[in-house]
């Protein structure tokens, strides 16, 4: 009995609800086999008991189906009530930048949609609420925010290495304009 047969045994196991196994999902977090015996350690999301009184019995059950197996330890792990009560996002774990809460991006496939109209309408209507806000336009082809903004003054440097963007109808922004190459505007 080898790691690999244990982890083709929790893949057979589904997580409540979809089609999806627990290992896809990266529930299991550690699996130690030794001497016919095997210990599986996983970590939920939720913070459901039931749900992971479900999945601890269909673990144990398909592990027990190994040729071999003679004992079965299964731990699961809830999170934290407070952790499970937020929504789960892929940067819930990322580095974030000191001094920005939240960011609103902008994006589209296809050009002339309106991206830069919706982004600076958005900007001056989230400064009237939040006057922190700040745009920064990431067009590489060609910035067209300042003009829509109609800033078109530059940034200047402070004191401190510290670019200080120019703002215009309650809203500092920064757009990189390639045919200058430096942070403009």
């Amino acid at each position: 009995m080898t790691e690999n047969d244990i982890q083709n045994a929790l893949k057979t196991v589904k997580y409540p609800g979809f089609s999806r196994d627990i290992v896809s999902f990266g529930l299991v977090k550690e699996i130690a086999v030794k001497d016919g015996a095997v210990s599986v350690t996983m970590q939920l999301t939720s913070g459901k008991p039931e749900l992971a009184q479900q999945i601890k019995a269909e673990t144990e059950a398909a592990l027990k189906s190994v040729p071999g197996m003679k004992a079965v330890h299964v731990e699961v792990k809830l999170q934290a009530a407070s952790q499970a009560a937020s929504p789960q996002s892929p940067w819930n774990q990322s580095n974030k930048v000191p001094g920005i809460q939240r960011v609103v991006a902008v994006a589209s496939g296809k050009g002339g949609v309106g991206k830069s109209t919706l982004s600076v309408n958005l900007a001056c209507r989230l400064a009237a609420a939040w006057p922190k806000s700040r745009v920064l336009d990431c067009d590489i082809y060609g910035p067209s925010i300042p003009l829509i903004d109609g800033n078109q003054s530059e940034a200047h440097h402070q004191r401190r290495r510290k670019m200080v963007p120019p703002s215009n109808h309650g809203v500092k922004l920064m757009a990189w304009v390639p045919a200058r190459g430096r942070i403009s505007r």
